[in-house]
């Protein structure tokens, strides 16, 4: 759906089409699709508005669906929902088209597009998922504004950032990468995974336990991207406020279970303030990413 213009865009479309990502065999699909109701129920989310819970037919976007383990999860979690998941690569796409039809799923349409051009689209979605992607952008929140706006009012997102405090390692090495000036092929990053193997650092040997560490596809995910940004609590909150979006709590069930054991069961999940307070006392709760609902006014 029309040009992919932007340089950064062409990067990662460029990264993805070498290196498909997520590689992944099972699918994890949902055994029991639930309701919107049901879902904020279980997630125990905080709504600004109920109207959501009463669409029994939910259309939903899946932004950056990649190789279609996202896609494919999400139509499975709704009940009698239609899922449109596009993504910049052709590649992953046809991966993510090969399995649906497998599995038999036909409530789900794939699209090649880059997220700032989706406004053309001409639709409104009541739910908006988009976990992992819009960090990987020139301008995260040119992006994440181009979903506000095809989000209908009252509508859900489901967002998945990169944490600043989680991912120093990570920052230590991609610093370390380009001053080596180590490059994408295969053999410069195998060669580069064997000198982390073989090194006594300790940003080096924590990510060697990393499951992302054994494939090429997913270390250069993980390290040699073409783009990151990262963010942290207090800018989210700025970003939410900005785009009148209302925080509605997080998706990981054992991180808030932890929050609560440290704070207290009265503890208020929904202050984004106590959060960074966490994350400063344990810098490694967000290290996949920060992944939350949240709501438009």
């Amino acid at each position: 759906m029309g040009e992919i213009s932007d340089k950064v865009s062409n990067k990662v479309r460029e990264q993805y089409e070498e290196n498909p990502f997520p590689r992944w065999v099972k699918t994890g699909l949902h055994n029991n699709a639930k309701s919107i109701a049901e879902i904020c129920e279980t997630k125990s989310l905080k709504l600004y508005s109920e109207n959501i819970k009463e669409v029994t037919y939910p259309k939903i976007l899946v932004a950056g669906c990649g190789t279609g383990q996202h896609s494919l999860q999400t139509a499975s979690r709704f009940t009698k929902c239609h899922v449109t998941a596009v993504d910049l690569s052709l590649a992953s796409l046809a991966y993510a088209k090969r399995k649906t039809i497998e599995n038999k799923f036909t409530n789900i349409d794939y699209l090649q597009a880059d997220i700032i051009n989706l406004d053309s689209l001409g639709e409104k979605f009541d739910i908006i998922e988009s976990v992992g992607v819009l960090h990987h952008m020139s301008e995260p929140m040119l992006g994440w504004r181009v979903l506000t706006n095809i989000l209908k009012p009252g509508g859900l997102m489901n967002i998945g950032l990169y944490s600043e405090l989680a991912r120093q390692d990570i920052v230590s090495i991609r610093n370390e990468i380009k001053l080596l000036e180590v490059g994408t092929s295969d053999t410069d990053m195998r060669q580069f995974r064997q000198s982390m193997i073989e090194s006594s650092k300790v940003s080096h040997q924590r990510l060697a336990k990393s499951p992302d560490f054994f494939s090429l596809s997913t270390l250069r995910d993980l390290i040699f991207h073409v783009q990151e940004h990262r963010f942290t609590l207090p800018q989210i909150a700025n970003c939410l406020e900005e785009l009148g979006l209302k925080f509605c709590g997080f998706e990981n069930k054992d991180i808030i279970s932890d929050f609560r054991i440290f704070y207290g069961k009265e503890s208020d999940i929904y202050d984004l303030e106590l959060w960074h307070q966490y994350e400063e006392n344990s810098p490694k709760t967000f290290g996949g990413m920060y992944q939350f609902w949240c709501q438009k006014l």
